[in-house]
Order: structure tokens, then sequence, then C-alpha cells
């Protein structure tokens, strides 16, 4: 049988877990935000050389 103490105390660390899992989350969020927002840059840049191909304008160098 579990005494009071050790359930206080497993319930304890189980919140400091959760806690160190929800202060990921951020850290995370902002990396996968900040991949998606990259690949934004993709399609403009595609955009942008295949208008100046197309157009006959000098590469940019």
């Amino acid at each position: 049988m579990v005494s009071w103490l050790e359930e206080i105390e497993r319930r304890e660390a189980a919140t400091w877990e959760k806690i160190g899992e929800l202060r990921a989350k951020p850290e995370e969020l902002t990396g996968r935000l900040a991949e998606q927002e990259a690949m934004l840059t993709r399609p403009e840049t595609t955009r942008e050389t295949m208008t100046e191909i197309l157009s006959g304008g000098e590469a940019v160098t």
C-alpha cells in the first residue's frame, strides 16, 4: 500500500514532468513555424527566377 506522502510525491513528479513538456512546446512550435516560413521563400524565389528567365532579363549575381 502506498502512503499518502508517496502519492503526493508521485503526483508532484508527474506535474513537474507535464510542466517540462509544456515548456518545450513553444520551442518546438517556434522551430516548426520557422521551417514553414522558410518554405514560403521557395515559390517566391522560383517565381522571380522564372519571370526573369521568361522576360529575357539578365541573371542576378
